[in-house]
This record gives C-alpha cells, structure tokens and sequence, in this order.
C-alpha cells in the first residue's frame, strides 16, 4: 500500500480540477521551454559536455 503524508483527503469539484491540472501542465511546459532556452544559449556558446550513450542511459 502506497504511503501517504497525510491521510485526510480533500474534494475538488470537477472543473476546479480540470483547471488546476491545467495549470500545472502550463507550468511544466513553460519550464521545458526555458531549458531549451539555457540549452540553445549553452550550445551557441560552445558550453558543451560530451558522455558516452551508456553513461547517458545510466543517468536517466
């Protein structure tokens, strides 16, 4: 069984979910975005790291 903090649970009303939930995918997007922004800057800038792909999949 999955543990949890706390163990009350609060009722959202469906569309108040709806939205929250899209607001956090708005957010998520908007943070990829600007590190695409900081990888671009990186890369023009020749800041670049080389790693082996094995190293690179270990990593994630």
């Amino acid at each position: 069984m999955p543990q949890t903090t706390a163990k009350d649970f609060v009722k959202v009303p469906k569309q108040e979910y709806a939205l929250l939930k899209e607001v956090y995918r708005t957010v998520q997007r908007q943070a990829f975005l600007v590190r695409i922004g900081e990888a671009e800057k990186n890369l023009a800038a020749g800041k670049t790291k080389k790693i082996s792909v094995d190293d690179l999949i270990s990593a994630l």
